[in-house]
């Protein structure tokens, strides 16, 4: 009993030690964000919004962020519209093949998220639509398409398709169905899907870089940029901050009313 119970306490602390090892930068990202001071400096000496309203008042940053968000819900519409869809038939068809389909959904998982950007900017150059919104909304949707698909189809095997069967039977028709059985149960993981989708295009720099034009410059991109031009500036602290207190907030919000690790 002795060697499990110091088995089970290394366990926990090696756990916690883990968290804390991850958790620091974000802790040490925060505090600094708050100091008010013109350079990064930890622990800050003394604390102020200047920042953050700094970061309001920047037309730069403003305009990047309305373009990653525009770029973000966009593609996550066609994501979780497309992914829903492919998720349903492969779950309640089970087509020939459908794990093949499946597994070539989940490809921009596996491969490099610089490989897709490549292939697509050459894509792109051929078509006449490098540098363009519909161009960048496509590779935003492309690599947030798995994310989409492999909750969907968690969702849908969760689904009874009696329910399904008992209203059609009652004389219910295919888009009756769909509006008033199959999308009220299927609810939470749209939305989780939707949360998904939007927060990992929101975030990503790699395909962002390649295929946004001068025009379409999204919000992580524009602070890479400030990063390698000017180093660690009091503004992107801010900003980088507000971003992760959102996401933590989201991710909190996600597990505890949609079960988001459920579903993944």
């Amino acid at each position: 009993m002795k060697t499990y119970g110091f088995a089970v306490s290394a366990r926990f602390v090696w756990t916690v030690l883990a968290f804390v090892f991850l958790l620091a930068p974000i802790a040490v990202l925060i505090f600094a964000s708050f100091d008010d001071a013109s350079f990064f400096r930890f622990p800050p000496n003394s604390y102020s919004l200047r920042w953050y309203e700094a970061a309001i008042e920047s037309r730069e940053y403003r305009s990047a962020l309305s373009v990653s968000l525009l770029v973000a819900v966009l593609a996550g519409f066609i994501a979780v519209l497309f992914g829903a869809m492919a998720a349903f038939a492969l779950v309640r068809y089970k087509p020939a093949g459908g794990r093949i389909v499946e597994a070539i959904l989940m490809t921009p998982l596996v491969l490099p998220l610089i490989v897709w950007a490549i292939a697509l900017l050459q894509i792109y150059s051929k078509l006449g639509m490098s540098g363009t919104l519909p161009a960048l909304v496509l590779a935003h949707a492309v690599i947030t398409m798995p994310f989409s698909v492999r909750i969907m189809v968690s969702t849908f095997a969760d689904l009874d398709p009696l329910l399904e069967q008992a209203a059609a039977t009652l004389g219910a028709s295919p888009g009756r169905v769909v509006r008033r059985i199959t999308l009220p149960l299927a609810m939470p993981g749209l939305v989780s899907s939707a949360a998904f989708s939007v927060l990992i295009s929101f975030n990503d720099v790699i395909v962002s870089s390649l295929i946004a034009g001068a025009r379409w410059i999204t919000f992580p991109v524009r602070l890479y940029a400030q990063l390698r031009s000017q180093g660690i500036d009091p503004i992107t602290l801010a900003i980088g901050s507000a971003i992760v207190a959102f996401i933590l907030v989201a991710a909190l919000i996600g597990e505890f009313m949609f079960k988001w690790s459920r579903r993944l």
